[in-house]
């Protein structure tokens, strides 16, 4: 682990998961994850001058496209934000979003889906859908990549698996970043890992997971992509941290794929802290992990 890498998850444990907490009810754990979350969103880093960022909103579809220098029409990197379903944007994701663009010289599309407890199951998935829609009607020609976050990336799993379902263009790959695709909390590292995890609460997370899903049961494959056949994937990425409460939703991911005939890579990081490639800026860790992330689409494209 670098001093860097050590510094910021001290700080993000700090913020996320103060001591104060270990004993604190749900709604107070869960408040105080949104409100720090809001309040870092004006300080995170934003894109670059050299960024074309064209903001889109086109019927039930909104979300900006950014794109760095060198950026290809025949690749795109179709990408929806985490936050638990109650939190984030593309704003909050336009540093992501352009290194993204910059390392896999793709366009990137970031979706900006409607969050709970206000919007709720399947309403995320439809606009997700939608917005793959919009990103093949823009560049129908080119490879697509889906990739996603925590929440967001539960959601790019859904996503992937209805474009498979309805026949929807395929796409070339799938790269995500400890998705949460089983919001009933069944697996073994939601308690193993429960004083571990430097940045989400377990507790708060299942809060959040019983405002987002409405109506439908926590296991429907809808809102928990992990219970769904896992056959006829594009080859997928997965990049977790060991000490994550969400470590297994990963782990149990890739052995479901594995088992269905897929492509699957898997990759568990020491030391490293939930959606680590948000601190790209500052973090060697982090600039690997996005690197990585690169290496895996650059086969993929127009393959």
């Amino acid at each position: 682990m670098t001093l860097r890498l050590w510094l910021v998850k001290r700080q993000v444990r700090k913020m996320f998961r103060p001591k104060a907490h270990r004993d604190a009810s749900v709604e107070v754990i869960g408040e105080h994850f949104a409100k720090t979350l809001t309040g870092l969103e004006g300080k995170m880093p934003g894109a670059p001058k050299d960024a074309v960022i064209t903001p889109v909103s086109e019927g039930a579809v909104r979300g900006d496209w950014i794109s760095a220098p060198g950026a290809r029409d025949d690749r795109v990197f179709y990408y929806l934000h985490g936050g638990g379903y109650v939190w984030g944007s593309p704003k909050a994701y336009h540093d992501m979003g352009y290194r993204l663009s910059k390392l896999c010289k793709a366009r990137v599309f970031l979706l900006d889906y409607g969050l709970a407890p206000e919007v709720q199951a399947p309403t995320q998935l439809n606009e997700s859908l939608a917005g793959y829609d919009h990103v093949i009607a823009k560049y129908p020609d080119a490879s697509i990549v889906i990739g996603g976050d925590s929440a967001g990336g539960g959601l790019a799993h859904s996503t992937t698996i209805a474009i498979r379902d309805t026949g929807r263009k395929a796409l070339a790959g799938s790269a995500l970043i400890a998705p949460w695709v089983d919001i009933t909390g069944s697996g073994d590292s939601v308690k193993d890992n429960l004083w571990k995890e430097s940045l989400l609460d377990a507790r708060s997370l299942l809060m959040a997971a019983d405002g987002f899903r409405g109506e439908l049961a926590a296991d429907d494959p809808i809102c928990s992509a992990l219970f769904a056949e896992q056959n006829d994937l594009p080859p997928t990425l997965l990049q977790v941290g060991q000490d994550e409460i969400l470590r297994d939703d990963s782990v149990r991911l890739a052995a479901k794929i594995k088992a269905a005939g897929g492509t699957v890579k898997l990759d568990v990081w020491p030391k490293v802290y939930h959606v680590w490639h948000r601190s790209a800026a500052i973090v060697p860790e982090a600039r690997k992990a996005m690197t990585d992330i690169r290496d895996f689409c650059e086969p993929l494209w127009a393959a």
